[in-house]
């Protein structure tokens, strides 16, 4: 046993098990503080996460405001047509796209600089695409500016012409 309980040697047992009940004690308490430290360091990687998603999610629907708001512009360009209302359904998100090389089999990012200044090399930054316009308009039961209206949108927006419905709107 530990020699540090009675100020004896080796062989020496500590009386009546308190030294047992000594590093029971220590041993639990250590095992809360290293549950409270974990439980920390998951709740800020779980603040994290969700200021991540957060601000994703607004940038996402800020961007999709934005669209409806130059459809909404375009459309009302168009002989014929307006009170336009736009809806746009977005697939994915935004996405950074980063240089990669191939080594030794296996594809790896491009790194400029080195140690703490070593940063993967940026290329570009997508958006989300457009995988659907529904637009509601005065104007909209007339087939020439329904079939005007969605190949305007196609063209600029590169969605497929069927995922693009234009309707009536109220008087």
């Amino acid at each position: 046993m530990l020699s540090f309980f009675k100020g004896g040697t080796d062989t020496e047992k500590p009386a009546n098990g308190k030294g047992k009940l000594w590093i029971l004690l220590i041993a639990a308490a250590l095992g809360v503080v290293l549950i409270l430290i974990g439980g920390i360091t998951g709740e800020e990687t779980q603040k994290e996460t969700q200021t991540e998603h957060r601000t994703q999610t607004e940038e996402i629907a800020t961007y999709r405001k934005q669209l409806e708001a130059r459809i909404k512009s375009l459309c009302e360009s168009v002989d014929g047509v307006s009170n336009v209302t736009v809806a746009v359904t977005l697939s994915g998100g935004f996405e950074s796209v980063y240089a990669t090389e191939w080594k030794d089999g296996n594809e790896e990012y491009v790194i400029l600089g080195s140690g703490s200044s070593a940063s993967a090399l940026y290329l570009s930054h997508s958006v989300p695409e457009v995988a659907g316009i529904g637009i509601v308009c005065r104007g909209g039961e007339s087939t020439h500016i329904r079939n005007e209206l969605i190949a305007l949108l196609s063209a600029t927006f590169r969605v497929n012409s069927n995922r693009i419905y234009i309707a009536e709107g109220k008087g």
